[in-house]
């Protein structure tokens, strides 16, 4: 969906690409969204075992908000994971700003940057990031979603933790007949890898 389901974040299905001609795809723009969209990832989105999320809000305080069970994502005005809190309100994953994974418009060679904070609780890790991203190609991807034509979305990381860099480099698969990010690889830590397996817009 992204419709603004961010980035991130195991590969399950069976995937093929084709180059494709840039022409075959006009400017990304930032998708519109309804209250009872629905995306379904394997094997989970981010670092939660939480499969089904499903749009709840489209501006609560700023931002879009998802909901799988009793976990709720926030999502920057920019398209950009911000947050993951328990309904009690437990942070389970905070990126400040918001981890900037994606820029609209997307359109091919386009490129972009950002710092953030990032944050974790099942493992207590707190980290600085420093990211850089290029959409690298147009491509055609197969996942159990479907057939798309996607912009790829290249990703470097530079971690920071407690003084020192660790490189991790990301591909994010974004489709704009859907709104959503249908694929997402990092490469250093595959265990937060995912495809979509379902969508649904309202």
């Amino acid at each position: 969906m992204r419709r603004v389901w961010c980035s991130l974040i195991g590969v399950s299905a069976a995937l093929t690409f084709h180059p494709a001609m840039a022409a075959d795809l006009p400017p990304a723009e930032m998708p519109a969204l309804r209250v009872g969209d629905v995306i379904e990832y394997s094997p989970r989105f981010v670092n939660l075992d939480c499969k089904r999320w499903e749009v709840t809000n489209l501006n609560k305080d700023g931002y879009l908000t998802i909901q799988c069970q009793d976990k709720i994502a926030y999502v920057s005005s920019t398209g950009n994971l911000s947050k993951i809190v328990s309904q009690d309100g437990e942070k389970l994953v905070e990126f400040k700003p918001y981890l900037p994974s994606i820029s609209f418009p997307l359109t091919l060679g386009k490129k972009w940057e950002g710092k953030y904070s990032g944050y974790t609780a099942d493992n207590g890790l707190r980290w600085l990031g420093d990211n850089s991203c290029e959409v690298a190609a147009v491509e055609s991807v197969k996942v159990p979603a479907g057939d798309f034509e996607t912009y790829r979305i290249d990703c470097l990381d530079k971690v920071d933790v407690l003084g020192h860099i660790y490189p991790i480099h990301t591909s994010a698969w974004y489709a704009p007949s859907i709104g959503a990010t249908v694929k997402f690889v990092n490469k250093e830590n595959p265990p937060y890898s995912y495809d979509v397996t379902y969508y649904k817009a309202k």
